[in-house]
């Protein structure tokens, strides 16, 4: 009955929607987009195809340290860590867009960030709420993991298609659309360090 009542301190519906749509919009950001704007900026499929391969790694061996995650800090602590971080990363990379070496190293640390964030907000989820919510939002859960979906492979990249034709310049619409997205990352980030409930078994 403790756990219950701790459990339910804070309603899941005020972080649950905003947790999922992060944790899927950095995804689609890292495999989807990098390979759009790389597209657009002239790269060619041969390198577009290492570039693929290279940035989705760190979702393919997140098993490796998800270990150090459940050791290290608490979950929620990883959560806002890692959103900070892809907030980050997202806007050095508007800064950096036309340069391909550092525009790919901020994307792969994004990868790794997103990654990371996958875990903990995983594991979060299992603590924060009783087995029956746990069921109960499932399906909220993932609705808003396709919403970030949509959002990230529509939106983002037809909101950078009207921003080149109205600048004419690649790289000034990747960099506004960075910029955005950035600044999503990072209201939703300081949004969870409020709103994100405390867990003692964390």
């Amino acid at each position: 009955i403790i756990i219950e009542v701790q459990k339910s301190d804070r309603s899941p519906w005020a972080w649950i929607p905003t947790l999922y749509f992060v944790e899927g919009l950095p995804y689609f950001i890292v495999n989807t987009i990098s390979v759009v704007m790389f597209k657009d900026m002239g790269m060619d499929n041969g390198r577009l195809a290492l570039i693929t391969s290279l940035i989705g790694l760190p979702w393919v061996i997140k098993p490796l340290w998800s270990p150090f995650v459940d050791i290290l800090r608490s979950k929620r602590w990883w959560i806002i860590a890692m959103q900070a971080l892809m907030a980050l990363t997202v806007g050095l990379i508007a800064v950096k867009v036309s340069a391909f070496t550092l525009t790919l190293t901020f994307f792969v640390i994004a990868a790794f960030a997103s990654a990371t964030h996958d875990i903990s907000a995983d594991g979060f989820y299992m603590l924060a709420l009783s087995p029956r919510k746990q069921s109960a939002f499932v399906g909220i859960r993932n609705t808003f993991y396709r919403i970030a979906m949509v959002f990230g492979q529509g939106v983002l990249v037809v909101l950078a298609g009207l921003l080149e034709r109205k600048s004419g310049s690649v790289e000034t619409a990747w960099s506004i659309t960075m910029v955005i997205t950035s600044a999503i990352l990072a209201a939703i980030t300081v949004y969870h360090s409020f709103m994100l409930p405390k867990q003692e078994e964390d």
